[in-house]
């Protein structure tokens, strides 16, 4: 039996390569805790404990929220714990977490909205009929509405606030929905509700029993997918500040065993040197390319200037110089609308007007052209509509060859 969480299905997205060293070689790693987990852990036990004493009937007062969450932080704080943003210090984000849930207890107070009947549930959902794959499932509150609505409640301390598209393609409440669904046999439907603490704002989604269906289906088949590879290709982004593995990485492995050597040690690693030579004579090079690029396209132009003259008279097409001669050949290109412009738009239509559309594949250059060239294959006026959009213009190739 296999079973997955949203977060490892995530891991796998993000970075293959994380996803392997942390679910196939699990190498032994020094855990680090950030302060932004930290954050989220006491925001949610704080959260937790508030509706688990609703429960039993004892009234939370936001000053007794505020020292619950004080005193969690105070027994739980471990100088390893990782801060990033080094602008910001352990005491920054404390103040962040009473912030956070005083808007909340002012929002929400007295927290009576539907039945409270699941706190931090810990469970799992099967995925196929075989029960072959299964789904973790925890879920931070899970509140009956009545008449079948169920609401999957999300606390979020993140300092991105996200549009109503991305909550509407959101899969990790949704997953979790299927195991609503198949608990409660009145499931008609359930709405995601998050909050986003550090804004005060709800944001909200709905999931019908089709969406979690075809949800079903795509998890299942992503899972699939996960275990078939055997490629784990790794993937640079902003996480990999926060990445345990970072110092296993073949991306950023050389650099964390740089950084633990003294100055001195670092500057005589035959690596580090053969780097900073490739750089110095990339430099060198590219400066050389541009200044060559350069008198090579004043070169051309005179060339072709040269021939320009003679050919009213002469029609020279041939310069010849001490060993070398070259060839200068007046050529016409057709050019055709570029992208994301009117005349595009227009010819796009033209073509589909003609009934051409899946013939160019994409409007490729090559295939239009090809196109006017045939013809059997345009109907009546066809081609007077297409050679409207084309641009010429007259332009030179020149070619150098050894003298006989």
């Amino acid at each position: 039996m296999s079973t997955f969480s949203i977060s490892r299905i995530g891991t796998y997205r993000d970075c293959p390569r994380q996803y392997k060293f942390a679910y196939i070689e699990r190498p032994q790693v020094e855990f680090r805790d950030t302060v932004e987990a930290f954050l989220g852990s006491r925001v949610h036990e704080a959260l937790e404990k508030l509706y688990r004493d609703k429960r039993h009937e004892k009234e939370l007062s936001l000053d007794g929220l505020l020292e619950d969450f004080n005193k969690a932080w105070s027994e739980n704080w471990a100088e390893k714990i990782l801060i990033v943003r080094k602008d910001y210090t352990a005491e920054n984000y404390r103040l962040m977490g009473e912030r956070f849930l005083s808007d909340y207890y002012r929002r929400y107070a007295p927290f009576e909205e539907g039945r409270v009947i699941g706190l931090e549930t810990r469970e799992t959902v099967p995925l196929d009929d075989e029960g072959v794959y299964r789904l973790h499932v925890r879920i931070d509150r899970l509140v009956d509405m009545g008449e079948g609505l169920y609401e999957v409640h999300d606390y979020k301390t993140s300092s991105g606030l996200p549009g109503q598209e991305k909550l509407d393609q959101d899969v990790q409440l949704a997953a979790y929905s299927l195991w609503v669904r198949r608990r409660f046999k009145d499931f008609r439907r359930v709405r995601l509700v998050w909050h986003y603490l550090a804004f005060d704002k709800e944001l909200d989604s709905w999931r019908t029993d089709e969406d979690l269906e075809k949800l079903r289906r795509e998890l299942l088949k992503q899972i699939r997918t996960i275990e078939e590879t055997t490629d784990f290709p790794p993937v640079v982004s902003i996480l990999c500040e926060w990445c345990l593995y970072r110092s296993l990485c073949p991306m950023w492995r050389h650099e964390a065993e740089t950084e633990r050597l003294p100055e001195n040690e670092y500057l005589s690693q035959p690596a580090v040197k053969l780097v900073d030579e490739y750089v110095r004579q990339k430099a060198a090079f590219d400066v050389f390319r541009r200044e060559a690029e350069e008198k090579l396209g004043k070169l051309e132009q005179a060339l072709i200037a040269l021939c320009s003259q003679e050919l009213q008279n002469e029609k020279v097409s041939v310069v010849v110089g001490s060993e070398n001669r070259v060839t200068v050949k007046e050529v016409e290109q057709v050019k055709w609308p570029a992208k994301s412009t009117e005349g595009r738009d227009r010819l796009t239509a033209a073509l589909k007007d003609l009934g051409l559309w899946d013939r160019v594949a994409d409007l490729d250059p090559h295939a239009l052209t090809r196109i006017l060239k045939d013809e059997t294959g345009l109907p009546s006026g066809g081609r007077d509509i297409l050679e409207s959009f084309l641009e010429k213009e007259k332009t030179y190739r020149l070619t150098v060859s050894k003298k006989s």
